[in-house]
């Protein structure tokens, strides 16, 4: 086995145990189903056991015995994840099969599932229910635990025992599709009552449940797309009775329309630990998908799209301007979107009648250089990027026409570029997930790529528009580009870029994400009298503000002026020194939710260099002082001012530190050792 994890299958008791030195899992077998009996936290000795949903594939017969196989695998070197055990559980029965797959990684408190199905031939599928005697309404009856449900539900990715009395619920339900959004996190809480009938159902991809009597909680993670983008929706993604079970629903899959091969359902996890330390132990098992930079850092990057020239501007002579300004201002990749391709988009401002997919049907050559544009092709940017210590990354649209029937050409198309010129940075951009089979040809694209580059080729996947895989799904194959804005229509504000960054650290690692900050000087007429006009905040502000994340230089860099770009790389600079210790922290958003007139801000927890990188900010506020509540004591700790954009005094006390900001619209960045 793999360090502490474990993985076993007790054929005398029909039982599959598995976990680590932190969490552990009894998952029983009978006949054609499974079912959780038992979640263990070991560190502190607590058990969520009962009753829960039994579960079985559609493919499986409820009176069969299908042949159990039962595997184990040490992953030792995934590229794209975490060294891990993985544990397959294999029903094959005379019409199909049914897999449930484990990871588990060391030392980490939640066990990660993805199942499985295939069918032999065509088999209809259908609901199978167990009728009930009707009854009257409105008649006590004394509690039945072993009652739990009266139909089997196919639509099932896992199901979890509860027995506590005394439990509540907090769950946070994402948005995506940017472009139409801009609350992208729902967050409730709700106590559960304690008794079979008592129902609660929630929508999400992240729900808590703690027993607040002795402080134990359990979290079921929803690894799929958003609601808006899931396939085959069928049920509210949590359903929780009484005190008895909780479930998690959503396959993704029409078990009538199988594609062949061994077919993915959307994946799950659970995780255990006090309640005080759930959050902590969640962003741990986060780290297990590495989609960060090889270099293990956060990185700085430009894309040429946001000053709205869309494909106009790009040409060797701009982006060689584009490079000098990107080592002038300390970023780390320098992003050509749409623009440096032969073929014509549908957002194509040099011509109409563009596409969105169905490439290669439109032009055989689409994914060539533009020889007019690029006459020596991309050499010479990539050398000059080179020679500065600078990579290029590349703008593409997989093509989604037919089912991606044409994704192999689509990884022939980006190993060129790789092989080439070593571009390894693609933003993907345009996909249409409209079916199981896409969703399989899209993964199988992505995982051919990362596997021929062994794990040096990375992904930024655009999650503004369209159905996509969303902020939770297969979250291993790289980072997020969150959302559009511009100064031109006009839709960015700088408070709100904050707020939805604020508010998704909460639930998802900000390492993960792309968060833009824009050239303000440009379409200032469009804000004329609005309080929150871009141009009243400082560029040091607006790179302030998404520097827990992947800042993206959401501009043409070449023209700025030059004190905006100076004061640009001013922050720049000192971030470079500090962006390690940020990338090994787990950020907890302090204050108040941003909205333009609040103190709000970040605390940066890096528990192994024992560090706080803390970035405070007074918005547009009456008050000028404000007392922030930490996730820690810092009393007798070291306070250093990294940075700030106005003078800022700080006092500190226990969990409390309190800022006196000179003005509005500042902020300070403190570092605590």
């Amino acid at each position: 086995m793999l360090k502490d994890c474990f993985a076993y299958y007790d054929e005398n008791t029909a039982t599959v145990r598995l976990g680590n030195s932190k969490v552990e899992k009894i998952i029983k077998i009978d006949g054609s189903s499974v079912r959780t009996e038992n979640v263990r936290d070991v560190v502190n000795g607590f058990e969520w056991s009962g009753t829960s949903l039994w579960q079985r594939s559609p493919v499986l017969n409820a009176d069969e015995i299908p042949e159990i196989i039962f595997e184990t695998k040490i992953l030792e070197n995934p590229y794209i994840m975490k060294p891990h055990l993985k544990a397959s559980l294999c029903l094959k029965g005379k019409e199909g099969s049914a897999w449930y797959e484990y990871l588990i990684f060391p030392e980490i408190s939640f066990i990660y599932n993805q199942n499985f199905v295939s069918k032999l031939g065509n088999v209809v599928i259908a609901e199978e229910t167990t009728t009930t005697k009707a009854g009257p309404t409105g008649v006590e009856e004394e509690q039945n635990k072993t009652a739990v449900n009266d139909k089997v539900d196919f639509d099932i990715l896992d199901s979890i025992p509860m027995s506590c009395r005394h439990l509540s619920v907090e769950s946070y339900k994402l948005y995506d599709k940017t472009d139409y959004n801009d609350m992208l996190v729902e967050k409730q809480n709700a106590s559960v009552y304690s008794f079979r009938n008592g129902e609660l159902y929630r929508e999400g991809n992240v729900f808590c449940i703690n027993d607040y009597t002795s402080d134990n909680s359990i979290m079921m993670i929803k690894h799929s797309p958003t609601e808006s983008s899931a396939l085959n929706r069928k049920n509210k993604d949590f359903y929780m009775q009484g005190n008895v079970y909780a479930t998690l629903y959503g396959t993704g899959i029409d078990f009538n329309d199988l594609p062949e091969g061994k077919v993915p359902y959307y994946a799950s996890a659970i995780g255990v630990g006090k309640t005080d330390e759930i959050y902590d132990e969640y962003w741990h098992y986060n780290t297990a998908f590495c989609t960060d930079d090889p270099r293990g850092t956060l990185f700085c990057m430009s894309n040429t799209w946001g000053d709205r020239s869309q494909d106009m501007a790009v040409c060797e002579s701009f982006m060689l301007k584009e490079i000098d300004r990107a080592k002038e201002m300390g970023i780390d990749i320098v992003q050509i979107d749409d623009g440096w391709l032969t073929g014509i988009t549908a957002n194509s401002r040099r011509k109409k009648g563009g596409v969105w997919e169905g490439f290669y049907a439109d032009d055989s050559d689409f994914w060539k250089v533009n020889a007019e544009r690029f006459p020596n092709g991309l050499e010479p940017v990539v050398e000059k990027a080179k020679k500065f210590g600078l990579e290029m990354g590349l703008w593409f649209g997989p093509d989604s026409s037919n089912d991606f029937e044409n994704y192999q050409k689509d990884i022939e198309t980006l190993m060129h570029f790789y092989d080439t010129y070593g571009i390894r940075y693609f933003k993907l951009d345009g996909v249409k997930i409209r079916s199981k089979l896409c969703e399989m040809r899209f993964i199988e694209f992505m995982q051919e790529l990362v596997n021929r580059t062994k794990g040096d080729m990375r992904f930024n996947l655009d999650v503004t528009a369209e159905d996509r895989f969303g902020y939770m799904y297969m979250p291993q194959f790289g980072t997020l580009f969150v959302e559009n804005r511009y100064t031109d229509f006009p839709n960015y504000f700088p408070h709100n870029t904050f707020k939805n960054l604020w508010n998704l650290a909460h639930v998802i690692p900000t390492r993960r994400l792309q968060m833009e900050l824009l050239n303000t000087r440009r379409n200032t007429q469009n804000y004329d009298g609005v309080l929150f006009a871009p141009s009243t905040y400082s560029p040091d502000y607006l790179f302030a503000t998404v520097m827990v994340a992947n800042p993206l230089f959401w501009m043409e860099m070449s023209n700025l002026d030059d004190d905006y770009a100076e004061t640009l790389a001013k922050i720049s600079t000192v971030y470079k020194n500090y962006k390690q210790e940020i990338f090994a922290s787990r950020v907890i958003p302090v204050g108040e939710s941003p909205n333009g007139m609040t103190f709000s801000g970040y605390a940066c927890e890096n528990k192994d260099a024992k560090v706080y990188n803390i970035i405070l900010f007074r918005e547009s506020t009456s008050e000028d002082v404000y007392t922030f509540k930490l996730p820690r004591n810092i009393d007798g700790k070291t306070m250093e001012i990294i940075y700030q954009n106005a003078d800022a005094s700080i006092t500190a006390e226990g969990n409390n530190i309190t800022v006196k900001f000179s003005s509005q619209r500042s902020f300070v960045w403190v570092r605590i050792s």
